[in-house]
């Protein structure tokens, strides 16, 4: 007898210690083809978890940044264009430019088309049909690679495609060559131009470029954008965010979805809540995605907007919030 107290050895992993495999090496006498890729999993995984003992005021701030930094990386790739952006939404004047060289082709062939002095609302079919055909349409992560930009009349001309931003500046720019007072405005999910005769003040302004449904959140202005806040800027903002999601590349949807699962899972909730926060949250890209694509039938779109909207706040609270009882089920790597 050897001092056999009767009670059964049982393995590292029965008594809830996670085990990682040996070197490939060890077990088969091979190498390992991958040992970099196993100790970065291995580095990072236990990262993860010393982040989720931090404090909260130090950890989310954190979290916030890599979110921010993944949102802003793959909206705007062309970081240095974003405050170019900025700027010229806050002085959308200051991209129309009437003495632009190209704009003398457009100018005959819209003095070809019509005769003498026209009426104001007589421009939107010539003015329309010129500047659509000189520029094809295009969206800006085509053109620029980044979610939105407002161009110059010049970067338009340069490029020869633009959305409808850019073909709102080549008709301001147009019209005012012509004479007329023109000038930006935007719903934020459209652009188009405000047109006005200087000859006859008292005629109230026409809108061109195919008018936006919505209340004017930006009108451009000599001095400066004039921005008008009210509960249509909400209905605005939701419109145009259902639009940019529905057409906006899939693919670079997905990074940003799965920037927002990594940095809300909480690695001690059970499995079932990751599976479960996963799900809402796809289940809400795809929701959203089709409240933009049927933004013409009003009330579809919104109850899917905010079917979308609910779905993802639940799956992020299953994500970030780990199980009731306060036990791990996913212990933490030692």
């Amino acid at each position: 007898m050897h001092g056999w107290t009767g009670r059964p050895r049982h393995p590292a992993s029965e008594r809830g210690v996670q085990q990682f495999p040996r070197p490939l090496v060890e077990c088969t006498g091979e190498v390992n083809p991958f040992p970099v890729s196993l100790e970065a999993y291995v580095n990072v995984r236990a990262f993860w978890y010393r982040v989720h003992s931090w404090p909260r005021r130090c950890r989310w701030p954190l979290k916030g940044g890599i979110l921010l930094v993944a949102v802003l990386v793959t909206l705007y790739p062309k970081i240095w264009l974003l405050p170019v952006w900025v700027g010229r939404l806050r002085h959308l004047d200051q991209v129309v430019d009437a003495n632009h060289p190209q704009l003398a082709e457009l100018e005959e062939q819209f003095l070809a088309q019509v005769e003498g002095e026209p009426e104001l609302p007589a421009l939107r079919g010539p003015i329309e049909e010129l500047v659509n055909r000189r520029v094809p349409y295009a969206y800006d992560w085509k053109t620029w690679g980044v979610v939105d930009y407002l161009p110059t009349t010049a970067e338009v001309f340069a490029l020869g495609r633009e959305d409808c931003d850019g073909r709102a500046v080549v008709a301001a720019s147009l019209l005012r060559r012509l004479g007329y007072e023109a000038w930006l405005v935007t719903d934020l999910m459209h652009t188009w131009v405000m047109v006005r005769d200087p000859a006859a003040p008292e005629q109230p302004a026409v809108e061109l470029m195919s008018p936006g449904k919505g209340e004017k959140t930006l009108t451009g202005g000599a001095e400066r954008t004039r921005l008008k806040l009210s509960w249509a800027t909400a209905r605005n903002l939701a419109r145009a965010s259902a639009f940019g999601i529905a057409v906006f590349p899939p693919e670079r949807e997905l990074v940003i979805l799965a920037a927002v699962i990594v940095t809300a899972m909480q690695p001690r909730s059970s499995r079932r809540r990751r599976i479960g926060g996963c799900a809402a949250l796809v289940l809400s890209l795809v929701l959203l995605r089709w409240a933009g694509a049927v933004h013409e039938q009003e009330i579809a779109s919104w109850c899917l907007w905010w079917t979308g909207i609910g779905a993802a706040v639940g799956g992020w609270l299953l994500l970030v919030v780990k199980a009731a009882n306060g036990r791990s089920p996913s212990p933490a790597p030692r």
